[in-house]
């Protein structure tokens, strides 16, 4: 790496940035060995352990390199073992230890080509069908294909940049209503919220940590209690996109008593199922809410 005491002495670079760099090193370790203070060397185990751990996780030896800031041939030297099979590092400075151990496995430190989980992409993207984001729209804000997207959301892995990308437009969408000003949009919303109702895809408030949470199996059919279905209740309550038309009657009934109870106004009500002040008036009627 240029600029380093690595580059001064193993690629014998002479440049400014690295013999200031051989210069500063020099003089700290003088500064240390003065003090009684110097460990010239620590144990590699621990970090070529850590080193293998992250090359599981996805985190390769290249972005190693650059998330610690080293040289890809020093963390692979420390990485692979020799023709023996006994490690080619036994050794190495504690700053470089320090380094490699500090990198923490996560989606943030992956490489953008690298495969990682596709549990937590596939359940964003189904969520945000499931509150009416078409998919034709969602593959237009991620600059893909359907085609490619569709592919995305069946696989079992994806790239760690597709994970990075999806997230980014699920924190910008999942409690913002697709557009609906016109009949085509309209149309569009509303066949994703049944494409997604068919499968038994949850919406965004339906999970507490969309990544790691285990698929609840009871979702895999309509839940329903004294014949009502406390899941689309539930989405009308929070404004999840349902409307007053996609609801039974008996729940229509339902979800305006528990609006009215919160201290929502008619008009308020309408607003949030998408209907009129009439038909609320009607269903406020009906059950005496009025």
């Amino acid at each position: 790496m240029h600029g380093t005491r690595v580059a001064y002495v193993k690629d014998r670079c002479r440049c400014i940035d690295c013999t200031a760099a051989n210069t500063a090193t020099g003089r700290a370790v003088h500064r240390a060995q003065a003090f009684g203070r110097w460990r010239p060397f620590v144990d590699a185990a621990p970090v070529r352990k850590h080193v293998r751990a992250l090359r599981a996780a996805g985190i390769g030896v290249e972005q190693i390199a650059v998330l610690a800031d080293l040289s890809t041939s020093h963390v692979r030297e420390l990485a692979d073992p020799g023709r023996d099979g006994n490690p080619r590092v036994r050794r190495v400075r504690p700053e470089t230890a320090q380094r490699i151990l500090r990198i923490r496995i996560d989606q943030g430190n992956r490489a953008p080509r690298s495969q990682v989980d596709a549990t937590g992409t596939r359940r964003r993207l189904q969520a945000l069908i499931a509150v009416g984001w078409a998919h034709d729209e969602l593959a237009a804000r991620l600059g893909r294909s359907s085609a490619s997207l569709r592919r995305s959301m069946l696989s079992d892995s994806v790239t760690a940049q597709t994970a990075r990308e999806v997230s980014a437009v699920y924190e910008q969408l999942w409690n913002a209503r697709p557009p609906e000003s016109t009949d085509e949009q309209r149309a569009a919303a509303d066949a994703a919220r049944a494409f997604a109702a068919d499968r038994g895809w949850l919406p965004p408030l339906a999970w507490d940590d969309i990544e790691n949470d285990p698929a609840p199996q009871h979702h895999a059919e309509t839940v329903e209690t004294d014949g009502l279905d406390e899941i689309a209740i539930e989405r009308a309550l929070a404004g999840d996109g349902v409307r007053l038309e996609h609801l039974t009657v008996a729940e229509q009934d339902e979800v305006v008593r528990r609006l009215t109870e919160r201290g929502k106004s008619i008009r308020d009500i309408a607003e949030q199922l998408a209907t009129t002040k009439r038909t609320v008036s009607r269903r406020r009627a009906s059950i005496n809410a009025a």
